[in-house]
Protein backbone atom coordinates (compact mmCIF):
# COMPACT_ATOMS: atom_id res chain seq x y z
CA UNK A 1 0.00 0.00 0.00
CA UNK A 2 1.08 3.44 -1.10
CA UNK A 3 1.95 5.96 1.49
CA UNK A 4 -0.92 8.54 1.34
CA UNK A 5 0.89 11.63 2.67
CA UNK A 6 3.95 11.09 0.17
CA UNK A 7 2.13 9.92 -2.71
CA UNK A 8 3.53 13.21 -4.69
CA UNK A 9 7.46 13.08 -3.83
CA UNK A 10 9.74 11.66 -6.30
CA UNK A 11 12.67 9.14 -5.82
CA UNK A 12 15.12 7.73 -7.86
CA UNK A 13 17.10 4.74 -7.29
CA UNK A 14 19.93 3.04 -9.18
CA UNK A 15 20.36 -0.43 -9.93
CA UNK A 16 23.94 -1.61 -10.42
CA UNK A 17 26.11 -4.42 -9.04
CA UNK A 18 28.62 -2.28 -6.93
CA UNK A 19 31.91 -1.18 -8.58
CA UNK A 20 30.03 0.75 -11.42
CA UNK A 21 30.41 4.04 -9.82
CA UNK A 22 26.96 4.58 -7.63
CA UNK A 23 28.80 6.28 -4.98
CA UNK A 24 29.85 9.45 -7.61
CA UNK A 25 26.38 8.59 -9.46
CA UNK A 26 24.92 9.96 -5.54
CA UNK A 27 27.37 13.12 -5.34
CA UNK A 28 26.64 13.60 -9.41
CA UNK A 29 22.75 13.43 -8.34
CA UNK A 30 23.11 15.63 -5.57
CA UNK A 31 24.59 18.39 -7.49
CA UNK A 32 21.49 19.19 -8.72
CA UNK A 33 19.04 22.14 -6.80
CA UNK A 34 16.32 20.01 -6.41
CA UNK A 35 18.02 16.68 -5.35
CA UNK A 36 19.08 15.48 -1.51
CA UNK A 37 21.02 12.04 -2.46
CA UNK A 38 22.12 9.36 -0.44
CA UNK A 39 24.41 6.33 -1.32
CA UNK A 40 23.39 3.25 0.60
CA UNK A 41 21.55 4.96 3.37
CA UNK A 42 20.73 3.80 6.71
CA UNK A 43 19.51 1.24 6.79
CA UNK A 44 22.02 -0.07 4.47
CA UNK A 45 19.86 -3.51 3.37
CA UNK A 46 22.72 -5.82 3.63
CA UNK A 47 23.81 -8.29 6.39
CA UNK A 48 20.43 -10.34 7.88
CA UNK A 49 18.66 -8.90 4.74
CA UNK A 50 20.94 -10.51 2.35
CA UNK A 51 20.24 -13.78 4.45
CA UNK A 52 16.71 -13.29 3.77
CA UNK A 53 16.45 -13.20 -0.20
CA UNK A 54 19.58 -15.71 -0.32
CA UNK A 55 17.16 -18.63 1.37
CA UNK A 56 13.58 -17.56 1.06
CA UNK A 57 10.91 -16.29 -1.22
CA UNK A 58 10.75 -12.01 -1.40
CA UNK A 59 7.23 -12.71 0.38
CA UNK A 60 8.34 -14.56 2.99
CA UNK A 61 10.55 -11.54 4.06
CA UNK A 62 8.55 -8.52 2.73
CA UNK A 63 7.37 -7.30 6.06
CA UNK A 64 10.53 -7.10 7.63
CA UNK A 65 12.34 -5.56 4.76
CA UNK A 66 9.69 -2.71 4.56
CA UNK A 67 11.88 -1.37 7.34
CA UNK A 68 13.52 0.10 4.38
CA UNK A 69 10.95 2.23 3.46
CA UNK A 70 9.72 2.94 6.59
CA UNK A 71 13.15 4.88 6.66
CA UNK A 72 12.75 6.28 3.47
CA UNK A 73 9.41 8.12 4.42
CA UNK A 74 11.02 9.47 7.83
CA UNK A 75 13.80 11.07 6.02
CA UNK A 76 11.79 12.89 2.94
CA UNK A 77 8.93 13.86 5.57
CA UNK A 78 12.10 16.51 6.52
CA UNK A 79 12.25 17.51 2.79
CA UNK A 80 10.55 20.80 1.17
CA UNK A 81 7.82 19.71 -1.06
CA UNK A 82 9.83 19.90 -4.28
CA UNK A 83 12.95 17.98 -3.06
CA UNK A 84 13.68 14.83 -4.75
CA UNK A 85 15.25 11.69 -2.72
CA UNK A 86 17.91 9.84 -4.33
CA UNK A 87 19.71 7.12 -2.73
CA UNK A 88 22.21 4.39 -4.68
CA UNK A 89 22.57 1.62 -3.55
CA UNK A 90 23.59 -2.17 -5.59
CA UNK A 91 21.28 -4.17 -2.72
CA UNK A 92 18.25 -2.32 -4.21
CA UNK A 93 17.64 -4.68 -6.81
CA UNK A 94 18.24 -7.34 -4.13
CA UNK A 95 16.76 -6.89 -1.06
CA UNK A 96 14.08 -3.82 -1.34
CA UNK A 97 13.18 -2.76 -5.02
CA UNK A 98 9.50 -4.72 -4.20
CA UNK A 99 8.85 -2.83 -0.83
CA UNK A 100 9.80 0.78 -2.37
CA UNK A 101 7.29 0.62 -5.85
CA UNK A 102 4.75 -0.80 -3.19
CA UNK A 103 5.07 2.12 -1.12
CA UNK A 104 5.75 4.69 -3.17
CA UNK A 105 4.57 5.96 -6.33
CA UNK A 106 6.68 8.43 -8.07
CA UNK A 107 10.19 6.72 -8.60
CA UNK A 108 12.70 6.90 -11.43
CA UNK A 109 15.14 4.43 -11.72
CA UNK A 110 19.11 4.64 -13.23
CA UNK A 111 20.62 1.42 -14.70
CA UNK A 112 24.28 1.64 -14.03
CA UNK A 113 26.56 0.18 -15.68
CA UNK A 114 30.27 -0.10 -15.89
CA UNK A 115 32.75 -2.04 -18.32
CA UNK A 116 31.95 -5.66 -16.69
CA UNK A 117 35.84 -6.87 -17.04
CA UNK A 118 36.64 -3.72 -14.87
CA UNK A 119 34.01 -4.37 -12.68
CA UNK A 120 35.31 -8.29 -11.94
CA UNK A 121 38.59 -6.89 -11.67
CA UNK A 122 37.80 -4.79 -8.76
CA UNK A 123 35.81 -7.65 -7.29
CA UNK A 124 38.74 -10.17 -7.30
CA UNK A 125 41.33 -7.48 -5.93
CA UNK A 126 38.53 -6.67 -3.24
CA UNK A 127 38.58 -10.18 -2.10
CA UNK A 128 34.74 -10.17 -2.81
CA UNK A 129 33.66 -14.05 -2.42
CA UNK A 130 36.83 -15.01 -1.00
CA UNK A 131 38.09 -15.79 2.86
CA UNK A 132 40.22 -12.74 2.08
CA UNK A 133 37.18 -10.31 2.66
CA UNK A 134 34.24 -12.27 4.50
CA UNK A 135 32.36 -9.23 5.03
CA UNK A 136 31.48 -9.40 1.25
CA UNK A 137 28.95 -12.11 1.46
CA UNK A 138 26.81 -9.67 3.65
CA UNK A 139 26.99 -7.48 0.93
CA UNK A 140 26.50 -9.67 -2.24
CA UNK A 141 23.79 -11.92 -2.91
CA UNK A 142 24.79 -15.74 -3.39
CA UNK A 143 24.37 -16.98 -7.19
CA UNK A 144 22.47 -19.72 -5.73
CA UNK A 145 20.24 -17.19 -3.96
CA UNK A 146 16.07 -18.70 -3.54
CA UNK A 147 15.43 -15.11 -5.51
CA UNK A 148 17.80 -15.32 -8.50
CA UNK A 149 17.06 -14.49 -11.69
CA UNK A 150 19.21 -16.49 -13.62
CA UNK A 151 20.85 -20.18 -12.87
CA UNK A 152 24.05 -20.48 -12.14
CA UNK A 153 26.52 -23.03 -13.09
CA UNK A 154 27.02 -25.05 -10.17
CA UNK A 155 26.56 -24.34 -5.87
CA UNK A 156 28.43 -21.85 -4.67
CA UNK A 157 31.09 -24.17 -2.83
CA UNK A 158 31.86 -25.39 -6.36
CA UNK A 159 32.95 -22.23 -7.29
CA UNK A 160 35.92 -20.63 -7.09
CA UNK A 161 36.47 -16.82 -6.68
CA UNK A 162 36.17 -15.52 -10.25
CA UNK A 163 33.04 -18.10 -10.82
CA UNK A 164 31.50 -16.87 -8.59
CA UNK A 165 31.76 -12.93 -8.73
CA UNK A 166 30.62 -13.59 -12.97
CA UNK A 167 27.62 -15.24 -11.63
CA UNK A 168 26.72 -12.77 -9.14
CA UNK A 169 27.53 -10.36 -11.45
CA UNK A 170 25.47 -12.07 -14.55
CA UNK A 171 22.65 -12.61 -12.15
CA UNK A 172 22.28 -8.51 -11.34
CA UNK A 173 22.21 -8.30 -15.24
CA UNK A 174 19.48 -11.06 -14.85
CA UNK A 175 17.79 -9.46 -12.04
CA UNK A 176 17.71 -6.28 -13.74
CA UNK A 177 15.86 -7.61 -17.02
CA UNK A 178 13.22 -9.52 -14.49
CA UNK A 179 12.68 -5.99 -13.08
CA UNK A 180 11.81 -4.37 -16.29
CA UNK A 181 9.53 -7.00 -17.18
CA UNK A 182 7.47 -6.46 -13.86
CA UNK A 183 7.92 -3.05 -13.55
CA UNK A 184 7.13 -1.89 -17.58
CA UNK A 185 5.16 1.17 -15.94
CA UNK A 186 8.60 2.65 -14.44
CA UNK A 187 11.04 4.94 -15.97
CA UNK A 188 14.21 3.31 -16.25
CA UNK A 189 17.34 5.48 -17.84
CA UNK A 190 20.63 3.42 -18.53
CA UNK A 191 24.06 4.87 -18.64
CA UNK A 192 27.48 3.47 -18.18
CA UNK A 193 30.00 4.88 -15.82
CA UNK A 194 32.02 6.42 -18.68
CA UNK A 195 29.36 8.60 -20.11
CA UNK A 196 28.83 10.31 -16.21
CA UNK A 197 32.24 11.79 -16.96
CA UNK A 198 31.12 13.65 -19.99
CA UNK A 199 29.09 16.95 -19.41
CA UNK A 200 27.11 16.84 -22.04
CA UNK A 201 25.80 13.55 -21.09
CA UNK A 202 25.27 14.34 -17.81
CA UNK A 203 22.85 17.28 -18.91
CA UNK A 204 20.54 15.36 -21.43
CA UNK A 205 20.57 12.59 -18.37
CA UNK A 206 19.81 15.34 -16.04
CA UNK A 207 16.76 16.46 -18.08
CA UNK A 208 15.76 12.99 -18.90
CA UNK A 209 15.59 12.75 -15.02
CA UNK A 210 14.36 16.39 -15.07
CA UNK A 211 16.17 17.85 -13.03
CA UNK A 212 18.18 20.98 -12.90
CA UNK A 213 21.97 21.08 -13.18
CA UNK A 214 23.87 23.70 -11.27
CA UNK A 215 27.75 25.58 -11.38
CA UNK A 216 28.50 22.09 -9.02
CA UNK A 217 27.39 19.17 -11.94
CA UNK A 218 30.01 20.63 -14.03
CA UNK A 219 32.70 20.96 -11.26
CA UNK A 220 31.82 17.58 -10.07
CA UNK A 221 31.42 16.14 -13.54
CA UNK A 222 34.49 13.63 -14.48
CA UNK A 223 36.29 14.05 -11.43
CA UNK A 224 35.07 11.63 -8.65
CA UNK A 225 37.62 8.38 -8.03
CA UNK A 226 36.80 5.82 -5.96
CA UNK A 227 39.53 2.98 -6.71
CA UNK A 228 40.03 1.64 -3.12
CA UNK A 229 43.91 1.43 -3.89
CA UNK A 230 44.98 1.20 0.07
CA UNK A 231 42.14 -1.93 0.75
CA UNK A 232 42.98 -3.79 -2.79
CA UNK A 233 47.10 -3.06 -1.60
CA UNK A 234 46.14 -4.40 1.66
CA UNK A 235 44.17 -7.34 0.44
CA UNK A 236 46.73 -8.30 -2.12
CA UNK A 237 45.12 -10.38 -5.06
CA UNK A 238 46.06 -8.46 -7.79
CA UNK A 239 44.53 -9.90 -11.59
CA UNK A 240 44.87 -8.58 -14.74
CA UNK A 241 41.91 -7.03 -17.24
CA UNK A 242 43.05 -9.77 -19.92
CA UNK A 243 42.56 -12.37 -17.11
CA UNK A 244 39.24 -11.16 -16.52
CA UNK A 245 38.12 -10.99 -19.77
CA UNK A 246 39.37 -14.53 -20.58
CA UNK A 247 37.39 -15.44 -17.22
CA UNK A 248 34.48 -14.02 -18.66
CA UNK A 249 34.20 -15.43 -22.13
CA UNK A 250 34.84 -19.06 -20.28
CA UNK A 251 32.17 -18.35 -18.31
CA UNK A 252 30.02 -17.67 -21.15
CA UNK A 253 30.88 -20.98 -23.12
CA UNK A 254 30.42 -22.75 -20.56
CA UNK A 255 27.11 -21.14 -19.67
CA UNK A 256 25.68 -21.36 -23.31
CA UNK A 257 27.06 -25.19 -23.31
CA UNK A 258 25.17 -25.88 -20.14
CA UNK A 259 21.99 -24.55 -22.04
CA UNK A 260 22.03 -21.36 -19.93
CA UNK A 261 20.51 -17.96 -21.28
CA UNK A 262 22.82 -15.07 -20.01
CA UNK A 263 21.02 -11.18 -20.24
CA UNK A 264 21.87 -9.61 -23.84
CA UNK A 265 23.32 -7.13 -21.56
CA UNK A 266 25.56 -9.66 -19.85
CA UNK A 267 28.42 -9.04 -21.59
CA UNK A 268 28.70 -5.44 -21.97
Amino acid sequence: MAIVDLAERRLIFSINSGRSGSKYLAQLLGTAAQVRSFHEAEPKMSGEFIEMINRAPLESSREKRRIKSRAIAEIVRTFGPDEIYAETNHTFITTFYDVVLEDFQKIDIVILRRDLALVLKSFIELGYFSPRNPLSYQWMSSPNAVTAALPALAPDSALDQFDLCIAYLFDIEARTERFKREYPAVPTHEVRLEQLNDIDFVSDFFGALRLTQTPATKELCGRAVNERRERKAKIDNQVSLPQCRERLVSYIAKSEAGGVKLPISASA
